[in-house]
């Protein structure tokens, strides 16, 4: 199975999707894509309570103009409910009714979007807080079923889980994460989608349309389902043995007809950042039970910003938080969040502290001592990345399949990615550049793609 992220603004907005990878020879319909919105923030500035206190505005647009010009989400997730994560101008973008797409969001965010009375009540599901089932005896974490590859046919379907885990004792609200794993549903048998019969094939049912994949989603707080990995797979499915049908050359072989199941894929979205001691219980409780380490990838932001405590103390962990996450972690990928250009203004800015990390920072926090996933002795190592406005990558359970430059545009001497008016910054441990501002801004296709690993 396959996750492109795409970078929607400089910001905290990203696209995420899901897909699951199937054998050179199977023959049936494509496998429908799962696709998640973070923290969409479109259109419009951010403001904090009221805009003489403090107001940020993107200085570069984002990708898009507006969220329909993206695929239909199956899920929107929000992770907090300041302006430039929940922003109303963005989501009364996205239709009220009539859609598959579900709205998880934090308790505070739920009851303000619910508040608008724009969106269907059941279109819209709070995440509790995470506590760990161990000691309380009941789900904190919410389960949404992936349909099976062939309907009402054989295999099993997959599930998605999102959780909110806070960061207790945080006097600004600020530090929380949103933890996502995706086991993918199982493919068919080879007999089932395609055997031969006198006179000719079976032909494969039509390609389902992109709508139709998952018409109304079921969301529950259940125990794990039956089909669920209870320990991780002692070999995960090569890359090599299991693309996309589109990309292998015919003499291209598997070893088996039916895939061994891979590690779900797992996502920690923290564009504030979050000290490791809060999601440790979320790891050894669920991301073990579900087989979802290492960490497929870390979002969380690089630099460290603070406000004096009387108002709100940190505001961006950065780096030092963020390489403990990822080393503990072991993650695949950390990609850069929350860390764009922006006009900030108003009263609760003129003392903000900032503390830039870049790229290299980051690398070296990490201990790889490059950029390379791998070090000499093939150990996996954690891919760093920037992504641009628009751009995208590509990784599987073994790490980036298709790492992309830093992208964010270099830093003239004397100028600041954040207009802070007044505000203190400092620089990181190193070359604080991130890179060339560029990229693909999108690839044709996955397998094409995944050809390229």
């Amino acid at each position: 199975m396959a996750l492109t992220i795409k970078h929607l603004n400089d910001d905290a907005s990203f696209f995420l999707t899901f897909e699951p990878l199937v054998p050179h020879n199977y023959r049936g319909p494509p496998p429908s894509p799962f696709y998640i919105l973070l923290d969409p923030w479109i259109t419009g500035p951010s403001t904090t309570f009221h805009p003489k206190l403090s107001v940020a505005v993107r200085r570069r647009k984002a990708c898009i103009s507006s969220a329909l010009e993206l695929p239909e989400p199956d899920l929107v997730i929000i992770s907090q409910d300041k302006t430039d994560h929940l922003n109303e101008a963005t989501l009364r973008q996205l239709p009220r009714t009539g859609t598959k797409t579900v709205i998880l969001a934090e308790p505070a965010s739920a009851r303000i979007i619910r508040s608008w009375k724009h969106f269907d009540k059941d279109k819209v599901i709070t995440i509790p807080k995470w506590e760990d089932p161990r000691i309380t005896g009941r789900q904190t974490v919410v389960r949404i079923p992936v349909p099976p590859i062939l309907s009402g046919g054989p295999g099993d379907p997959g599930e998605v889980t999102v959780a909110f885990i806070p960061q207790k004792r945080d006097i600004s609200g600020l530090h929380s994460a949103i933890g996502i794993t995706y086991r993918p549903p199982t493919v068919p048998p080879p007999s089932i989608y395609y055997h031969p019969v006198p006179g000719g094939i079976i032909t494969p049912p039509a390609t389902p349309k992109s709508h139709g994949s998952h018409p109304h989603l079921r969301v529950t707080f259940a125990s794990p389902s039956p089909g669920g990995p209870t320990s991780p797979p002692t070999s995960p499915t090569s890359l090599r043995s299991v693309r996309s049908a589109a990309t292998l050359s015919s003499h291209r072989s598997i070893q088996s007809q039916t895939p061994t199941p891979e590690r779900p894929l797992s996502v920690l979205f923290s564009p504030h950042g979050i000290a490791y001691a809060a999601i440790q219980i979320y790891v050894t409780s669920h991301l073990i039970a579900e087989a979802a380490l290492p960490l497929t990838a870390l979002l969380h932001c690089f630099d460290a910003v603070s406000n004096p405590w009387w108002l709100g103390g940190n505001i961006l962990l950065g780096a030092p938080a963020g390489a403990e996450t990822a080393g503990k972690l072991a993650a695949r990928a950390w990609i850069s969040a929350h860390d764009g250009e922006k006009d900030v203004r108003g009263v609760f800015t003129s003392l903000l502290r900032t503390t830039r990390f870049g790229r290299e920072d980051v690398v070296r926090r990490l201990g790889a001592g490059n950029s390379s996933s791998r070090s000499k002795g093939g150990q996996e190592r954690t891919e760093v990345l920037c992504l641009g406005i628009g751009e995208e990558t590509v990784l599987t359970g073994e790490g980036v399949c298709v790492p992309l430059a830093p992208c964010v545009p270099e830093r003239r001497d004397g100028e600041s990615w954040l207009d802070l008016d007044g505000g203190d910054e400092e620089q990181g441990e190193g070359d604080v550049s991130r890179g060339d501002e560029g990229g693909p801004g999108g690839f044709a296709n996955l397998g094409e793609v995944l050809g390229r690993c």
